[in-house]
């Protein structure tokens, strides 16, 4: 058996093989002594141990796994340590850990449930293609789910241990927990948080960690490493606050399609702990070392309403002009999100903002509100008329917070449809002169902007080059183009009549956005599409063309 002592995860052809330890690479080992006085015995340590894998080797196997530990007391590694090796789920437990003069029984448990955690504590993961929860995570399944799970039925001791936290931990716990028996478990999960944290200060030689003086780092993405011990110990309180229920069937985040790194698995995983974007207001992983980018689920943008309160009355948005402006603001969680309140900005110019401030009543899960009062602006005489006024709402609530950056046009925007040109024409492979279609514009009509309509299918879009030519003589690139420029185009457009040998999956079906420079709009409007790579073949079934211009009364 190979010593595990660093979290590092890899793959082989053959096997997937990763590894995760509770502490990172140290010499504690040399101080060392199997006799020494230590606060448990080897039966002591192998009862741990057992009793732990024990409550876990079932649901290892709802996942098709055989969950075993290797108790290695007379080893005297201060570490402890987890790995995969095919279908067999391992950990292992290191005496020289255990005989630490830091390590109580309890926080020898936590050891073990945090091994457990790499194999059941899912996302956030060590990376998108490791089976390893990373130490963050590992540290707070240990204490949201594993050792309440091993604690929950030692009610006689768990009561004892309400002298052995601070009052301010206590405090918290009761904050969390309104029954007696659930207090008294965070007590004794909170000092066996204290009691690993001294010992992962000893390691590093930092000062011992407090849960009254919290890591105030805050990281710009998700660390997977080892944390600090401060960091950490915040992370062991966290965990034991947290009331949000986890379901130990389920590796949260696990084999997700778009990838167990992505937001779709934070997005799944949020319905497995605590986390501020739904809402919680403790309990949370610390931001020391999770850097969370899902957005604030309990309070989400719905709708934005622009009218106009003073001006012309024509029901348009214009230069001069009052305007109300209201947000819909919607929950996505499961708790009330309450004392919501907003103010409005904005850093467009000729733009003033009368009132600044709203508020929003209760938002009950699932529920949508909008503001009690709309927001006021006066837009300026000379703000253009086209513009776009960008405004930013800054929302709190009791649950947390969040931004959002939206916009309005000034003006009325008016579009003109000029048809589509429904010729497949193949499109030559490796030419760089292409294929040209045309729409004819018969009227001289003004436009600010054109919006084409683009259906070609192809297996690599990346070969082609799609350019606009106006009546005037505009050349306009349409592809490839700036990520900002695309939207998605609509899934029916997709079901046209391909040749059969050809992949209605691959291509560029979307709407492009042009802006049009002064100049006629009547006559012949021509797309250029040229493949500018070997070897592979595509069509161009094809295309639709729209004018826009915006128009204000004076």
């Amino acid at each position: 058996m190979y010593l595990r002592l660093s979290c590092v995860a890899f793959a082989l052809a053959s096997q997937s093989v990763a590894f995760g330890s509770i502490l990172p690479p140290n010499n504690l080992h040399l101080k060392d002594n199997l006799f020494s006085l230590a606060n448990m015995t080897q039966a002591e340590f192998d009862a741990i141990v057992n009793g732990v894998v024990a409550q876990y080797k079932p649901l290892a196997k709802i996942h098709g796994a055989e969950l075993v530990s290797n108790n290695l007391w007379t080893n005297p590694t201060v570490n402890a340590s987890a790995e995969q090796e095919g279908k067999t789920w391992i950990i292992n437990m290191y005496g020289g850990l255990a005989r630490r003069p830091e390590v109580t029984s309890d926080g020898f448990t936590m050891v073990v449930c945090h091994e457990l955690g790499h194999h059941f504590g899912g996302f956030p993961f060590y990376g998108n293609e490791d089976w390893g929860a990373s130490e963050g995570q590992s540290d707070f399944f240990a204490t949201q789910t594993c050792v309440r799970k091993i604690w929950r039925d030692d009610k006689d001791l768990n009561a004892t241990f309400a002298n052995a936290v601070t009052p301010q931990e206590k405090q918290k716990c009761d904050y969390s927990y309104q029954n007696v028996d659930d207090r008294n478990l965070c007590y004794r999960t909170v000092a066996a948080g204290q009691s690993l944290a001294t010992l992962l200060s000893a390691l590093n030689k930092e000062g011992i960690p407090k849960t009254d003086t919290p890591d105030t780092r805050i990281v710009t993405q998700t660390m997977t490493s080892h944390p600090a011990a401060q960091c950490r110990l915040d992370t062991y309180l966290a965990g034991a606050l947290c009331t949000q229920s986890f379901d130990e069937k389920v590796i949260p985040g696990r084999n997700i399609s778009a990838g167990q790194a992505s937001l779709k698995a934070e997005e799944v995983a949020s319905n497995s702990s605590c986390m501020e974007a739904t809402g919680w207001v403790i309990g949370n992983r610390p931001k020391c070392w999770y850097g969370p980018k899902l957005e604030f689920q309990a309070m989400k943008y719905s709708a934005l309403s622009v009218s106009e309160t003073k001006g012309n009355k024509n029901e348009v948005v214009e230069p001069g002009e009052s305007v109300a402006l209201n947000f819909t603001l919607a929950n996505a969680t499961q708790r009330a999100t309450e004392n919501v309140q907003g103010t409005l900005k904005s850093s467009s110019k000729g733009v003033t903002i009368v009132k600044s401030q709203a508020q929003w009543p209760v938002l009950n899960p699932s529920q949508a509100h909008a503001a009690l009062e709309p927001f006021l602006l006066q837009l300026d005489s000379n703000v253009n008329c086209g513009s776009k006024v960008q405004v930013e709402l800054v929302a709190t609530s009791t649950q947390g917070g969040t931004s959002l950056l939206k916009s309005f046009l000034v003006g009325k925007l008016i579009k003109s449809a000029l048809g589509e040109n429904t010729t497949r024409i193949g499109i030559p492979d490796n030419n760089k002169v292409g294929i040209k279609s045309e729409i004819n514009n018969p009227t001289d009509e003004s436009a600010t902007s054109a919006q084409v309509n683009l259906a070609i299918s192809h297996p690599f879009a990346s070969d082609l080059k799609v350019t606009l030519v106006t009546p005037s003589g505009q050349i306009a690139k349409i592809y490839p183009e700036e990520r900002s420029q695309a939207v998605a185009f609509a899934k029916s457009t997709k079901s046209i009549a391909l040749a059969a040998n050809d992949e209605d999956s691959k291509g560029i079906y979307k709407k492009f956005d042009v802006k049009l420079a002064a100049g006629s709009t009547q006559g012949i409007w021509m797309l250029k599409v040229l493949d500018g790579a070997s070897r592979d073949i595509g069509y161009l079934e094809k295309w639709g063309l729209t004018l826009s211009k915006t128009v204000c009364e004076k």
